[in-house]
């Protein structure tokens, strides 16, 4: 049966969810021989709910004939770029060029401005696929997940603060000089804070201005660190303690470590942490060069 790519209603959120789930679910099962997402696709509600608040109407699904859901992709227009969300085809599904004409059709949204997404590196199809249609791969990502002692870590930084408002254009603007890219709309989404599981923590240098900055998700079903930027590691890894440290303790949480910053690195294996999968940070046109430390992230994941 023909595909046929449309925009993605309210109506497919507990579809797009189980969708979601099962992708996941089948390829980490026979792949990686892992179960890592359970049974449940429940939880993955938050994940749509997520881009749907970010981004209301950036979503696309694939569907047949008859309705039936093939794939759905999620993407975040942005000043400078299109930052790719997670793309999901239904197992029953692979092999048919599903995930191919989702990306063809954000590809054509984005009207020419350079796309950006993060991939696993252990997926051969998805490589593929990014591939040929242009990505190129910049940086090389290892997740990794650590549990946080209930007494958090020692000799975390107290020089964190929360951001707020007022912050947000120059962490922008931070993100621009050392980047070349501009998501502010990310930094208010986390700033607002509607459902209560954001932070977005900065560091200032002496002058006031921002040497650094960490956002994390501390909801149930989403415990990450990320979108982060600093101008250098040393900045980078207090960030990351200080937030393991303040919002983390006694949970486990997952993040993203540019292969190239050795010493968060080797910090992550020094307080237990382990890899779980390598990915890659890519880029569809112009790719300004990445002067900062930056930890992506999977979730909004706006590139």
């Amino acid at each position: 049966m023909p595909i046929q790519i449309q925009p993605a209603q309210p109506h497919h959120r507990d579809e797009q969810a189980k969708l979601v789930h099962a992708s996941l679910d089948v390829w980490h099962r026979t792949r990686l021989n892992m179960d890592r997402f359970g049974r449940a696709w429940e939880p993955f509600r938050f994940l749509v709910d997520t881009y749907a608040a970010l981004d209301p109407g950036c979503s696309v699904v694939a569907v047949d004939e008859s309705g039936a859901l093939l794939g759905t992709a999620f993407y975040h227009p942005r000043e400078t770029h299109v930052g790719v969300g997670v793309v999901s085809v239904n197992p029953e599904a692979f092999g048919r060029g599903v995930a191919r004409a989702m990306m063809e059709e954000i590809i054509r949204i984005a009207e020419g401005k350079p796309l950006r997404l993060v991939s696993s590196a252990m997926n051969l199809d998805s490589f593929s696929l990014y591939t040929r249609l242009g990505f190129v791969p910049q940086v090389t990502l290892q997740a990794v997940t650590l549990q946080v002692p209930k007494d958090g870590l020692p000799g975390a930084s107290t020089r964190l603060r929360a951001a707020t408002m007022n912050d947000v254009p120059a962490i922008a603007d931070l993100e621009m000089r050392l980047n070349g890219i501009r998501k502010e709309k990310d930094y208010r989404f986390f700033v607002a804070n509607a459902t209560g599981g954001w932070r977005l923590s900065i560091i200032d240098k002496p002058d006031g201005s921002p040497a650094g900055f960490l956002a994390a998700s501390v909801h149930a079903n989403d415990r990450l660190l990320g979108q982060g930027v600093a101008e250098d590691d040393a900045t980078m890894h207090e960030l990351v303690h200080g937030t393991l440290d303040q919002h983390f303790r006694g949970s486990e949480t997952v993040w993203l470590i540019p292969v190239g910053c050795t010493g968060l690195v080797r910090q992550a294996y020094g307080w237990g942490a382990r890899n779980r999968e390598t990915h890659l940070f890519n880029v569809l046109g112009d790719a300004p060069p990445m002067r900062g430390i930056t930890i992506p992230t999977f979730l909004p994941e706006s590139g």
